[in-house]
């Protein structure tokens, strides 16, 4: 059987199996889908021993714990990821109404209408931390315009699906790829964009300090912002556990501009290494909500 049609096949059981989860999550009552969220996370930690020992091992080195508390933290941060499941599965069914009703902006509409009034668009650098999917959300119940840079997944059928809950009352998605030129229009255009930068940027990255250790970072936000000449927020959705919103907004009021009278590559490093420094204070005030799974420091041993 040929490569391609096998990996249509599979495609498409991947396709149908996440419609069917996600479906079922949506619709399940709330507290028994958040219940079975926590159980699908301890399944997850269960079942995947290489992503275990990842936590395990970066939660110790980066946190400082010792080998019981590095235990209890990876039970706690599988458990977020299993409700952060979840919670994007529901989505699917919530109006803006209702997920506005659950989130507690903080004073963050304000801080962005006045820098819309700049005319110069606002840049939005968040990390997997709290929710990260449903960041894109905010912005309808702000009323912004604009897009999200994203990786499309591997699967184009499941790619559609999921960039249809993102989009339904968010930001429009903005394919990796080719994103910088609907990003910078956006910008120039008095919208926002919004970019994770969390994650291993590998041999092309700026080596930059990410929770008190050198990583490498993914540069394009920042330079697009420096062309744009937009201001830069650093922003988070931080789950909590009192009553009534789940989410409150997390991010640094003060925002970071590129200055234009400045060697670039000087620049671009002082941006990234205070957008770093911001997710890092964000990240530790709740380090169980963050993406532990993922090996953040792999390149930290490269000079640049």
């Amino acid at each position: 059987m040929e490569v391609s049609r096998l990996r249509r096949i599979r495609h498409a059981f991947e396709y149908l199996g996440v419609r069917i989860l996600v479906f079922a999550l949506a619709w399940l009552p709330k507290r028994f889908a958040l219940g079975l969220g926590l159980r699908i996370g301890d399944a997850w930690r269960l079942l995947d021993r290489r992503r275990r020992k990842t936590v395990r091992t970066q939660s110790a080195d980066r946190l400082g714990l010792s080998p019981a508390e590095a235990k209890e933290f990876t039970r706690r941060n599988f458990r977020n990821l299993g409700v952060t499941l979840v919670e994007f599965a529901r989505l699917s069914r919530l109006s803006l109404s209702d997920f506005a009703g659950l989130v507690d902006l903080a004073g963050l509409d304000g801080l962005i209408r006045k820098l819309l009034e700049e005319g110069r668009g606002v840049c939005f650098i968040t990390a997997h931390f709290g929710n990260w999917e449903w960041c894109n959300w905010l912005s309808g119940v702000m009323g912004l315009s604009g897009g999200s840079i994203a990786r499309p997944l591997d699967n184009p059928r499941l790619e559609m699906f999921v960039k249809g809950i993102r989009e339904k009352n968010g930001l429009a998605i903005f394919d990796k790829r080719g994103a910088m030129r609907q990003a910078l229009r956006t910008l120039r255009n008095n919208g926002v964009v919004g970019a994770l930068i969390d994650q291993d940027a590998g041999a092309g990255g700026l080596m930059s300090p990410f929770l008190g250790c050198p990583a490498s970072t993914i540069t394009a936000p920042v330079e697009l912002a420096m062309r744009s000449g937009s201001p830069i927020l650093t922003v988070a959705l931080k789950r909590t556990d009192g009553p009534g919103r789940r989410f409150v907004a997390r991010y640094n009021p003060i925002p970071h501009r590129p200055c234009p009278h400045t060697n670039p590559k000087e620049e671009i490093r002082r941006l990234v290494d205070a957008v770093n420094a911001d997710l890092s204070r964000l990240i530790l005030e709740a380090p169980e909500q963050w993406f532990w799974i993922h090996r953040r420091w792999k390149n930290q041993g490269r000079n640049q």
